[in-house]
């Protein structure tokens, strides 16, 4: 039988009571690997090894049984100590057992040795694997409690109502200073709406459940008065070795305000887009709405010059002529009214142009101007508009976008001043050069904003608008807008003493954008093919130019194809951009490539500016691109200008 390896540590001064133990030992089939010290620093030193048991005289001279047990003791070994001694004594053993002695065994009595130790050795694995389940133990609650603290949910553990444990994140929730502030707090204070059964617990702890409580939505209260939108659920849990219940709950303020404002951003896109399909539908109808009032405003002009003629020979045409020049002043403002319908028509086609659109050069007066018009109703109550436009350099943009950008930005100067005292407040919109850039500075006399807020400005939905009026997105798409284009925004302001946000963008570079100044009337009178598939337009196209030119109205644009197969000459073509069948494009591609020459005459018309293929045309200067409704004056000025290019010589 191969014998078992025993370290053992002894205490003991006689070297022949050592012998004696170990004799003991090996007779019983140990194998002892023994150390024998009798000094306090041999003890200490020899601790530091692992031992299976140590065996200690009581009476070791400086190093009795109660100094080696305390010693053991201060050393946090858990090795059993057997105290065995020469002298049995009651009140030794009683000692030497309170100093922390698993035995205590009379050298007389050698035979309780070995079944001691084998107990003892057994104890101890006993002891060993408790020692480590109980640190296992602990480092899992350790990491538990750590886990829970940073767990981001608030977590509440309470019994019979009342709080006994928080995490950080509850902490926060609730807006309290610490745990301490929550601890022994009614749980149902703290709930604003209903259902509170979610903090009860129902169940004992022999039926805890293993899963959570369904979510449930709540209105929590804080500690500061403030409500607060939460999703919990609950569970019974055992803490502290009673029942209690684990809530778990989850802030859904942001969710929910995101939500909303989603939902508000999704209404806007559909009423944007709903704006321009308005806008294009406007435009067809107003197109010969105002050709038609420009016509029968020259019609009674010429009519109201000969009846002025007439009543000066017969005074009783004096009331004719004096209505007609009441007609007159009508149709005007008839006209005027018409213009405008067209300019809104067109900012809004303009603003709801998607992000995808193709850049060109924009000139900011205009875009300015559109945004004014677009804000005029916000405005007009509020304060006076104040232009300072200076001549700069066209940028490179999409046009939508950089009226996207101008719009947000000026309806933000009319919130920032309240109605009711328009003639004491004022937005100003300057645009001036600055360097190789184009800056656009509004300025206005409202609230102003607090130091604090001006770094959040930009933040993704911050606002300090009321409910309602604002979606907290408008600068933060607005910045992202300019950066995009090269350029930056700038913003000063204080409380009370208003606002001035700046844009500055880089200029085209090499480009300008001409002034109006071509010639209005033509040289000659033209033959002009006008080609629309609405034909009502066509005929008020033809009536306004009637006493001008020639013009024939065609409604579908592959007759108009083979009228110039067949030979017929035009000075000027006018052609409808969206059409079925065979679109303007299409047909000014078949003009282009069967009639090269006359594919400088054509002109093209479209009711939506905003359609890449009508940029495309205008972008490479095949054509020159027109908008519904159109302008009879430019209308002129391009007959006058295609006639003068080409010398009066007819193309086919």
């Amino acid at each position: 039988m191969t014998a078992r390896t025993l370290r053992l540590l002894l205490v003991e001064d006689n070297p022949e009571d050592a012998d004696l133990l170990l004799h003991e030992l090996r007779q019983a089939g140990f194998d002892p690997q023994a150390r024998r010290v009798e000094t306090r620093a041999a003890l200490e030193q020899a601790l530091q090894s692992a031992w299976d048991v140590i065996l200690c005289d009581y009476s070791v001279p400086a190093l009795d049984a109660p100094t080696t047990l305390a010693i053991i003791r201060d050393r946090q070994v858990n090795t059993p100590c057997i105290v065995v001694s020469g002298r049995v004594g009651e009140e030794h053993a009683v000692t030497s057992m309170r100093h922390g002695a698993q035995d205590f065994i009379s050298k007389d009595k050698l035979s309780r040795l070995v079944p001691a130790i084998e107990r003892e050795l057994r104890d101890s694995e006993v002891r060993i694997k408790h020692a480590r389940v109980v640190s296992t133990l602990r480092a899992a609650e350790a990491s538990l409690r750590a886990a829970f603290e940073l767990i981001p949910d608030a977590l509440l553990i309470h019994r019979d109502g009342r709080i006994v444990h928080a995490n950080m994140a509850a902490v926060q929730l609730l807006g309290a200073n610490g745990v301490e502030d929550l601890i022994a707090k009614s749980v149902h204070s703290l709930i604003s709406s209903a259902p509170q059964e979610i903090f009860d617990l129902h169940r004992s702890e022999t039926d805890l459940p293993h899963e959570p409580t369904a979510a449930v939505d709540l209105s929590m209260v804080r500690l500061d008065g403030r409500s607060v939108d939460v999703e919990a659920t609950a569970t019974p849990v055992l803490f502290d070795g009673e029942p209690a219940m684990l809530a778990v709950i989850r802030d859904v303020s942001a969710r929910r305000e995101l939500v909303a404002r989603t939902m508000q951003v999704d209404r806007m896109i559909a009423i944007g887009t709903l704006a321009a399909g308005v806008g294009h539908e406007i435009n067809n109808p107003l197109a010969y709405i105002m050709a038609n009032l420009g016509y029968a405003s020259d019609e009674l002009g010429r009519v109201q010059r000969s009846l002025a003629v007439a009543a000066a020979r017969d005074p009783a045409l004096e009331p004719l002529a004096a209505t007609m020049l009441e007609v007159i002043a009508v149709l005007e403002e008839a006209e005027d009214g018409a213009r405008r319908i067209r300019d809104i028509a067109r900012d809004l086609k303009n603003y709801a142009r998607n992000d995808q659109e193709d850049h060109g050069l924009v000139d900011v007066r205009e875009a300015a101007d559109s945004a004014l018009r677009m804000a005029a109703a916000e405005i007009r109550q509020r304060a006076r508009v104040v232009r300072e436009f200076a001549e700069v350099a066209p940028i490179r943009a999409g046009r939508s976008r950089v009226g996207q950008v101008l719009l947000n930005l000026i309806l933000n100067a009319a919130h920032a001043i309240g109605e009711g005292k328009p003639d004491a407040n004022e937005i100003l919109v300057r645009i001036q050069p600055v360097g190789d850039s184009v800056a656009i500075e509004i300025r206005d006399t409202g609230c102003g904003i607090p130091p604090e807020h001006i770094d959040r400005l930009f933040t993704p939905f911050f606002t300090t608008k009321p409910a309602g009026k604002g979606t907290g997105l408008g600068l933060s798409i607005s910045r992202r807008i300019v950066r995009a284009l090269g350029g930056d925004i700038h913003v000063q302001s204080a409380p009370g003493r208003g606002t001035t946000m700046t844009v500055v963008l880089p200029a085209a570079r090499h480009t300008s954008i001409p002034a109006a100044a071509m010639r209005t009337t033509a040289e000659r009178r033209a033959r002009i093919l006008f080609v629309d598939d609405e034909r009502i337009v066509g005929v008020a196209f033809q009536r306004a130019l009637s006493r001008e030119h020639d013009v024939v109205v065609v409604d579908d644009a592959g007759e108009a194809f083979d009228r110039l197969r067949a030979g017929q000459v035009y000075d000027v073509i006018f052609c409808d951009l969206n059409m079925p069948t065979m679109t303007g494009v299409d047909l000014f591609d078949a003009i282009e490539r069967s009639f090269p020459s006359l594919a400088r005459r054509v002109v093209v018309i479209t009711g939506d500016a905003t359609d890449a293929r009508a940029g495309a045309l205008a972008e490479t200067q095949r054509a020159p691109v027109l908008e519904k409704p159109l302008d009879m004056t430019e209308v002129r000025a391009h007959v006058a200008k295609v006639l003068a290019d080409s010398r009066s010589r007819p193309m086919r």
